[in-house]
């Protein structure tokens, strides 16, 4: 497995994935952390240089582990597998019923 570490900017594109795949607006995400929107907006534009404090405290909050947001496999697009591991999480927690009335829903 390839690992490469990530710019600040490409570490911004990856916390930015990680937030959004759980949902989590900024707001939210820094009255969880402390930081402030500001903070969560310049990590994400790759404006900001987190100390690894700051890394650990948004990978705690985002139950991922630091090396998650430092390091993105490469031959992989992180983008779609956050988004299909979020589908996953919501669907996982449905009940059957309701599972099989969104699929029916899907088909017209």
């Amino acid at each position: 497995m390839s690992v490469k570490i990530l710019s600040s900017r490409q570490f911004g594109r990856q916390l930015q994935l990680f937030r959004k795949q759980l949902m989590l607006p900024r707001e939210e995400l820094g009255r969880k952390t402390g930081l402030t929107i500001k903070d969560i907006e310049d990590l994400e534009s790759g404006n900001g240089d987190p100390a690894l404090s700051v890394i650990n405290l948004l990978a705690e909050t985002l139950n991922i582990s630091p090396a998650e947001l430092l390091h993105s496999q490469s031959g992989y697009d992180s983008e779609y597998l956050a988004y299909r591991f979020r589908l996953f999480q919501i669907i996982n927690k449905m009940s059957k019923k309701d599972l099989k009335e969104a699929i029916q829903n899907l088909d017209g």
